[in-house]
């Protein structure tokens, strides 16, 4: 009878351990942090509301991000060393690059943190949700769409930057063709770079789980290459592959580049997320105030 007691509860268990693993997924892939002003500030300032050099901050890195992509797209031009078949320049094929995915996505997410500062900046008070005496347990608000969209945009570029620094000079690059310029440099390598900068900067925290939004991003660009193969799409040189390690006319190779590309993603966040909780513990040890104040935040899930 014991036995058949013990059999019973074990299968009981089950389900209710199923259920709290996804009801934890699910807390750790939403986009909900408290207090959401964290969006709007610089990890190294002691006031909670932001502050002006973290507005100019942002601005500054808004019209760099916005002013390389520009002229990435009005500069193109056949590389000097190009032997091929004449083509005809198509300035519209500068979209279908993952470097370009990559750069307009650090675009939408400087764009999105600018409008964050401006927000927060018109507000008056910043209170922390347990700084309420006369509520036992206070209820945390959700966190506003603006930061969210921002956050994800910002998980999300982050992970396509390294990822295409990484592969651009390992697996793309090809020294008879393309030449290592000032705006070549600032697109595959300055895109990284803005984005170190931005994690070690700002205040909201990165979680290991949003790792699967920049793989989802890169899953993504996979299956666009292959619609666009399947529709005749070419380069810009009128070749079929958009990168040479992306061909489908070979799929086994290219389904195998679209896996690598998505383990290097996990990498890539795994890198982010450490460099973030660096960056907070040294904050904390040299402003112990913010850090205090951070405490008495509710949990960010």
């Amino acid at each position: 009878m014991d036995e058949e007691n013990s059999a019973m509860q074990k299968k009981a268990c089950k389900p209710a351990t199923l259920a709290r693993m996804w009801q934890a997924s699910r807390r750790a892939l939403h986009l909900d942090h408290a207090p959401a002003h964290h969006f709007a500030c610089c990890q190294w300032q002691s006031s909670l509301a932001p502050c002006t050099s973290y507005l100019v901050y942002r601005w500054l890195l808004f019209i760099t991000v916005v002013s390389t992509g520009i002229a990435s797209f009005v500069c193109q031009r056949l590389p000097p060393r190009y032997e091929g078949p004449k083509v005809e320049l198509n300035y519209f094929k500068w979209f279908i690059y993952f470097t370009n995915w990559g750069f307009l996505m650090i675009a939408l997410q400087a764009g999105l943190a600018l409008a964050v500062v401006h927000r927060y900046r018109s507000q008056k008070t910043f209170i922390n949700p347990c700084e309420d005496d006369d509520a036992l347990m206070p209820r945390r608000s959700r966190t506003p769409l603006l930061c969210r969209a921002y956050w994800l945009a910002q998980n999300v570029a982050t992970d396509l930057a390294f990822v295409i620094t990484l592969i651009y000079w390992t697996l793309v690059h090809d020294p008879k063709i393309h030449d290592i310029n000032a705006l070549n440099l600032l697109v595959h390598g300055g895109n990284s770079l803005a984005m170190i900068c931005e994690i070690l900067v700002t205040a909201h925290p990165i979680r290991a789980a949003h790792a699967l939004y920049g793989v989802g991003a890169g899953i993504a660009y996979g299956l666009f290459s292959a619609v666009y193969w399947a529709c005749g799409g070419t380069d810009r040189f009128g070749m079929p592959a958009i990168y040479p390690a992306l061909d489908w006319n070979k799929p086994g190779s290219a389904f195998g580049f679209v896996a690598l590309c998505a383990v290097v993603l996990l990498l890539a966040h795994a890198f982010a997320t450490c460099l973030a909780l660096l960056r907070a513990r040294v904050a904390a040890r040299f402003r112990p105030a913010r850090a205090q104040a951070d405490r008495l935040t509710l949990p960010t899930h």
